[in-house]
């Protein structure tokens, strides 16, 4: 199913996104607080848009009929 595969994708995204904020937080915390919390803007909006796409397409794969 495309609506799977692209779940999948997404949900591979979301966690890169994470591996990213986290290695920003092991190079920048606690030495640089306000670097970091500046930096990490973005990957938060991306995780946050990731995740209501994730929530989406879980929605709309628990309405598609089995077999469809």
């Amino acid at each position: 199913m495309k609506n799977e595969a692209i779940l999948t994708q997404t949900v591979e995204q979301l966690e890169r996104m994470n591996e990213a904020l986290a290695a920003l937080r092991r190079e920048l915390l606690p030495g640089q607080p306000k670097k970091f919390a500046l930096l990490a803007e973005s990957p938060l909006e991306d995780m946050r848009r990731l995740q209501v796409e994730i929530e989406q397409l879980a929605a709309e794969l628990a309405a598609t009929p089995t077999g469809a």
